[in-house]
């Protein structure tokens, strides 16, 4: 009988899952994870195909590697601390209990990354009979921390999004959002700007860019403009230049 209840709980808990994803996305409200997390999704992917096709045998490359994953896990730490401090904290004010899953997953987060660092060590400093067997292990390991941050950013981009909704206007989202920008350097922003655009659709880049433009001066937006082409293929950048009426690109006609 408690197999059957646990059984239905698990069930009824999915369902609401799907449902508030499900309203999320059918939601036009201005969404604070959608972005980011697209841009993280895209590092994460190129790491762990990088990490499956790694030559353990080979010192340099494994050390490549290595830093390659000292990065993801780097800009990780950094992004579950900018939604601790912004985003949890403001929600905290209103919904505690809505924020205490998510800052459970965090320090969970957080512990896996402290775990996979220290693999990483061992990967770096292996000997020839223990690199492949290390550097596989890392990659299983990497795959489940990676499986298990898609999972929770999907319930940030629904179930924590609307929980945010719920007690903020988009202005006060979009405010609180500005703020966590302003602590970043600009190095931080041009390398969170690129992988945004590696993972976004060109509608979502026209979104970006034309929301940004009126924020900043000419020569700040033509260098955005410049990171962002410089991601995309020709044909791609072209649709994105026509749409924000920017010259078009030599050559090529936006379809």
């Amino acid at each position: 009988m408690s197999h059957n209840l646990s059984s239905t709980a698990c069930h009824a808990d999915a369902a609401q899952r799907s449902d508030a994803l499900t309203t999320a996305c059918a939601t036009p409200r201005f969404s604070p994870y959608r972005f980011i997390h697209k841009g993280l999704r895209a590092l994460m992917f190129d790491t762990l195909r990088n990490a499956g096709a790694l030559d353990a045998t080979l010192a340099p490359e494994r050390a490549q590697l290595v830093d390659e994953v000292e990065r993801l896990l780097a800009i990780c730490a950094d992004h579950l601390a900018h939604e601790n401090q912004f985003f949890h904290e403001a929600l905290r004010q209103h919904a505690p209990r809505a924020v205490l899953p998510f800052h459970e997953d965090h320090l969970e987060h957080v512990e896996a990354i402290d775990h996979l660092s220290l693999l990483l060590q061992r990967v770096r400093d292996a000997d020839e009979q223990h690199a492949a067997s290390l550097a596989y292990e890392l990659y299983l390991r990497l795959t489940i921390f990676i499986g298990e941050n898609l999972a929770h950013m999907a319930e940030e981009e629904s179930v924590l999004t609307q929980a945010l909704w719920a007690h903020f206007s988009d202005a006060e989202i979009m405010a609180i959002e500005t703020a966590l920008h302003a602590t970043l350097a600009p190095e931080e922003m041009a390398f969170y700007l690129r992988w945004m655009a590696r993972g976004m659709n060109a509608s979502e880049i026209v979104m970006v860019l034309g929301g940004a433009r009126p924020q900043l001066p000419a020569a700040a937006f033509d260098q955005m403009t410049e990171i962002v082409q410089a991601e995309l293929q020709p044909a791609r950048w072209a649709r994105v230049a026509s749409a924000l009426g920017l010259p078009p690109v030599p050559g090529l006609i936006a379809t």
